[in-house]
């Protein structure tokens, strides 16, 4: 499905995640604006588990405009690890370097629209017209992106099975938020409980015994897709979370 489909099919639902992204890390001029608008036309499709970069491999950033992705790291004996969560708005592969071999796999979780990154790198490798504000917008997301990691760190090697839970469900909250995806502290989860296992370090009946007792402890409902947030206040505490900058 193209991004032009996906528009004309809700067009409430998939407002140009990439232009709000980056409009809210960065003050844009009119012309940097119209580069976020234009790079649009250029999105294509992949399928779930499409695998949208390669590690070790140098390849062209892309900008992931609709679906989830994720970052991965396979272990010889098939099992996974997580490491990162892309959503959309997000740049799949450096935000500030194209040059250098990609450290990480990415993979889709869902079906994902993407489009190429180039225009926006430009901004920062000086192929093109200077651009501060993009400039500045990609030097914060890749700052964004080194914080969730090591917050990614803390909550593997220091946290509970339920505190990872509560965090990682937070984070999404803040991510989303950020793009509009977040109404009356609901959002969609298009993830299975195994994704979750593999981001968080737990086997699949741990995560869904912690979310048996998440529920029975009205911090949050998971059903149907959908998160809803009851209980924020509480959950950032529990999780000691500190909402990142950009």
């Amino acid at each position: 499905m193209s991004w032009s489909a996906i528009r004309s099919s809700d067009t409430s639902r998939f407002e140009n995640p990439l232009v709000m992204r980056m409009a809210g890390l960065a003050d844009l001029s009119a012309e940097e604006m119209d580069i976020l608008r234009e790079n649009v036309s250029l999105a294509h499709s992949s399928a779930i588990q499409a695998e949208l970069c390669t590690e070790g491999k140098v390849q062209m950033p892309q900008v992931l405009l609709a679906g989830w992705a994720c970052y991965q790291r396979l272990l010889g004996d098939g099992r996974r690890q997580i490491v990162d969560f892309l959503l959309p708005g997000d740049i799949i592969g450096s935000p500030t370097r194209s040059d250098l071999p990609l450290s990480r796999t990415a993979i889709a979780l869902t079906q994902v629209v993407t489009a190429d990154a180039r225009p926006l790198m430009q901004a920062i490798d000086g192929s093109g017209p200077v651009m501060p504000g993009l400039a500045r917008a990609l030097h914060r997301m890749a700052y964004a992106e080194d914080v969730r990691q090591r917050d990614h760190i803390v909550r593997l090697g220091r946290q509970t099975a339920y505190e990872r839970v509560v965090h990682l469900m937070l984070e999404f909250h803040s991510r989303l938020q950020q793009i509009g995806a977040v109404h009356d502290d609901r959002f969609a989860l298009p993830l299975t409980q195994e994704v979750l296992a593999d981001a968080l370090g737990l086997s699949v009946v741990h995560i869904n015994r912690t979310l048996q007792q998440i529920r029975r402890d009205r911090l949050f409902d998971m059903r149907s897709g959908q998160v809803t947030l009851r209980q924020i206040e509480l959950m950032r505490a529990m999780a000691d979370w500190t909402p990142p900058i950009g």
